[in-house]
């Protein structure tokens, strides 16, 4: 049998932690997010959502991520009392289920913006020259990762202090990235260690915010980011460019219906968190990380 930290449950078990308040949080104490209205998200309300949302449950691990579940049921109430103020029947025996996500998407479904391919091949180039962001290829990197939870003890060390001692090994050439792979992967294996593949430097996090930054041969962190302390290594990178004309042509059409819905749902979206007077508490947010005390 592999070795695991001990304490430390699979992605599986994310909403019980909640629920349990393990991270330090009682059941249903913590105001998460906060509408105008006077209405709250609590820690209960998640937990209760991820016990249903199955495939949201790993997102939970680390506060960016909570915060786009936070997002998402708070999209969903206020899509329901939109729906509600239109006047939509909400479905027999649901009247009172308060994260609908079936209704609140019939009601997006309404709301959303109707998008459609450009008519002629002139209409297309218009598009293509007025929508630059459209064709941009974002910049990408082919990364190795370590991650460890932040709260174990690793060589009399805690973890942070544990892999900052290695990052300076590795730069000293006392050892090399893959035998620290190596390592990790004895020390924790619900996650992948080592290559995770190319991913899209997005402005959507602190880590991937400093991994744009950094260039091929770099190394970044270590870095702690909710319940885990994560460390890079850059194997390649490709910058962003905008694609020409020549390469997107035939792609126009659908590139265009595309566009037109993602910057319909981001417009909708944040028009309707205003509407409602949607805030997220990042002090109650980041308490969800904070180790338990010790009785």
């Amino acid at each position: 049998m592999s070795k695991c930290f001990g304490g430390y449950r699979s992605v599986l078990g994310a909403s019980l932690l909640l629920l349990a308040g393990i991270w330090g949080v009682p059941a249903g104490a913590a105001d998460l997010v906060k509408f105008a209205d006077g209405e709250v998200i609590t820690s209960s309300d998640l937990s209760q959502y991820l016990d249903r949302r199955v495939d949201l449950r790993a997102s939970v691990r680390n506060k960016w991520g909570v915060e786009k579940v936070l997002r998402e049921m708070a999209i969903a109430r206020a899509l329901t009392q939109e729906g509600t103020r239109m006047g939509e029947p909400r479905p027999s025996g649901k009247e009172s289920e308060r994260f609908d996500d079936a209704y609140a998407f019939a009601i997006f479904k309404k709301l959303a913006p109707a998008c459609s391919p450009p008519a002629d091949s002139a209409a297309a180039r218009k598009f293509y020259d007025e929508n630059p962001k459209a064709f941009l290829v974002p910049p990408m990197a082919r990364v190795s990762r370590v991650m460890l939870p932040a709260g174990e003890t690793i060589e009399s060390q805690d973890a942070m202090a544990w892999l900052m001692a290695q990052a300076q090994a590795i730069a000293a050439g006392g050892k090399t990235f893959d035998d620290l792979v190596k390592k990790a992967d004895t020390l924790y294996r619900l996650d992948p260690q080592g290559d995770v593949g190319w991913v899209a430097l997005v402005n959507e996090n602190t880590i991937l915010r400093t991994l744009a930054s950094a260039k091929a041969g770099d190394m970044v962190g270590p870095v702690r980011e909710g319940d885990f302390v994560y460390f890079f290594a850059m194997v390649e990178k490709r910058e962003g460019r905008q694609l020409a004309w020549d390469e997107v042509a035939v792609s126009v059409p659908a590139r265009a219906v595309s566009y037109c819905r993602q910057v319909g749902t981001q417009k909708l979206e944040a028009d309707l968190l205003a509407k409602y007077g949607v805030v997220m508490d990042p002090a109650a947010i980041n308490s969800l990380f904070d180790k338990p005390k010790s009785k």
